[in-house]
């Protein structure tokens, strides 16, 4: 789990490398598609069981103080992506799947970024 976080940090990472180009920030469709990449791997992530019980698993009582309190709500989070956990499961493989395509055509030329940068 912790090995799949780094991962994370790094898509995040090259995500907000894309919105730039020299120098310059920008918006583009690799660039959009770039982000969802992290954001749907870490709602799959953060709906794990692991997850769960690292925030709010190893609480006998939520109520006794404030973290506890916010150990709930994190709780509730995690429990609501977990519902979910197979939907994200899908999503995070279909969007990748569909971004690596779109990144592959454009760097070899069968396609054009729509982007801000070529106003």
């Amino acid at each position: 789990m912790y090995f799949a976080m780094l991962y994370i940090l790094v898509f995040f990472y090259d995500a907000y490398l894309s919105f730039f180009r020299g120098g310059q920030f920008g918006i583009g469709v690799g660039s959009i598609l770039l982000l969802g990449n992290p954001i749907l791997l870490a709602m799959y992530s953060f709906g794990c069981h692991s997850i769960r019980h690292l925030i709010s698993g190893r609480m006998d009582c939520y109520s006794c103080s404030m973290i506890g309190e916010a150990s709930h709500e994190g709780g509730k989070v995690a429990t609501w992506l977990n519902r979910r956990h197979e939907l994200f499961a899908w999503l995070s493989l279909v969007w990748i799947m569909i971004a690596d395509f779109y990144i592959r055509m454009v760097s070899m030329g069968y396609m054009t970024d729509l982007n801000t940068w070529d106003g």
